[in-house]
């Protein structure tokens, strides 16, 4: 396999060094591309580290989708060169081979799942597939062979510094205010979104859904659609798709940190939903059950609205984490909603132990204790991942004796 020519004798810089930007220099090393790098967090001078990048003129930016150029100190330098920027997945896309066959899906909430949905339907018709993107291991870490279809899950971050993705088949699933504080107005955030028809290929497909997207008009290359229904699917997969009958239980509660049932102590209940990072999502996951004991907060999201109507009757309690969540508690207050704060996930999980469990364990009533956030994670903890795993420690903490 040879490397891009694109990328040969060029001047290249890895601006982001975590999981993706590691894995972009271990490429560039395998095949003996030079290249520096840059990352706000790194505080020794390493080999190969630019601390003036803004000085330099490259010839790629291969940027980690989770740093926001917008409002970044050195914005101006992004400004400037946000034709050179790349992604991983556009130097995956750079190499001469073809994948047979390319499906990219992206919207605000529900794309992991989805994602696995598709390789799971793919898995039952003996189909080899691979979920790329957004998805776990960064993508140039992976092997796809030619025989395999490629899932890529696709943020909003990555749609809109990336410029040489080829898809067979593009999705948006939904759309509700999220990353405003990146992406400023929802009419920005869409039209971000949109643009991943831009990367549909000449015999591509793409689909969007009604009412995110009420005003745009059909055409002979992208339509709408209005449920996931078996029909939806073939169009996404292909006609000739076996779709097995409980096929809808694979998005609810398939993967980690996603409404994920994972303990039972008497008659209570956890349920593990940490990768809602926004209202919609935790809207979802209030309706699958009653009697909920429910935990939110983080940091907060821009635009965001917390209104519990047609919710509050399954709530029993509503424990709210973190110390910048005044909008939470002004929203609650109107709703006339009684809600408990603290500083911490910690000392929730000990009050719903003491106050509910003790007093209720022993009763014919079943609870459900659903930590939620609606809020991003970075306020107290490294990512969704590292706050679900924390509630499920301190779950076992007070729990399991």
């Amino acid at each position: 396999m040879q490397f891009p020519k694109d990328f040969l004798n060029k001047k290249i810089l890895i601006f982001g060094y975590g999981k993706t930007g590691k894995s972009a220099g271990k490429l560039l090393d395998k095949f003996k591309i030079n290249y520096s790098i840059y990352d706000d967090n790194i505080s020794k001078k390493k080999k190969l580290f630019d601390k003036e990048f803004y000085k330099n003129n490259y010839d790629f930016i291969i940027l980690s989708p989770g740093i926001n150029i917008y409002n970044h100190k050195k914005k101006n330098f992004f400004q400037k060169n946000k034709k050179k920027i790349i992604t991983d997945l556009d130097i995956f896309f750079s190499f001469q081979k073809k994948y047979k066959y390319t499906i990219g899906i992206t919207g605000t909430n529900g794309k992991s799942s989805f994602c696995n949905l598709l390789k799971d339907i793919l898995d039952r018709n003996n189909i080899k597939s691979k979920i790329l993107g957004n998805f776990g291991i960064p993508v140039l870490d992976k092997k796809i062979s030619s025989d395999e279809i490629c899932i890529i899950e696709l943020s909003s971050y990555q749609i809109d510094y990336s410029k040489n993705l080829k898809l067979d088949k593009a999705c948006i699933l939904n759309i509700s205010p999220d990353h405003l504080e990146r992406h400023k107005t929802l009419s920005n955030y869409k039209k971000i979104k949109l643009k991943i028809f831009k990367f549909l290929k000449e015999n591509g497909r793409g689909y969007y859904h009604q009412k995110s997207f009420p005003k745009l008009k059909n055409t002979n290359k992208i339509k709408s659609f209005s449920n996931l229904n078996k029909v939806f699917l073939r169009n996404i997969l292909g006609k000739n798709i076996k779709i097995h009958k409980n096929y809808h239980n694979q998005i609810k509660n398939k993967l980690p940190h996603r409404v994920e049932f994972f303990y039972k102590k008497n008659n209570f209940k956890f349920i593990n939903d940490s990768k809602s990072t926004n209202f919609e999502a935790t809207k979802f996951a209030i309706q699958q059950y009653t009697n909920i004991i429910l935990i939110i907060g983080g940091l907060l999201k821009k635009g965001d609205s917390y209104n519990f109507k047609n919710s509050s009757n399954n709530l029993v309690d509503i424990y709210i984490i973190g110390k910048k969540n005044s909008i939470i508690q002004k929203s609650l207050t109107k709703q006339k909603i009684r809600f408990i704060c603290f500083d911490n996930l910690r000392a929730v999980l000990k009050n719903i132990y003491k106050k509910h469990y003790l007093e209720n364990k022993n009763s014919n009533k079943n609870f459900t204790v659903l930590f939620s956030p609606a809020a991003a994670s970075f306020d107290q903890f490294k990512n969704f991942e590292d706050r679900g795993n924390k509630f499920k420690k301190y779950t076992y903490e007070f729990f399991k004796n």
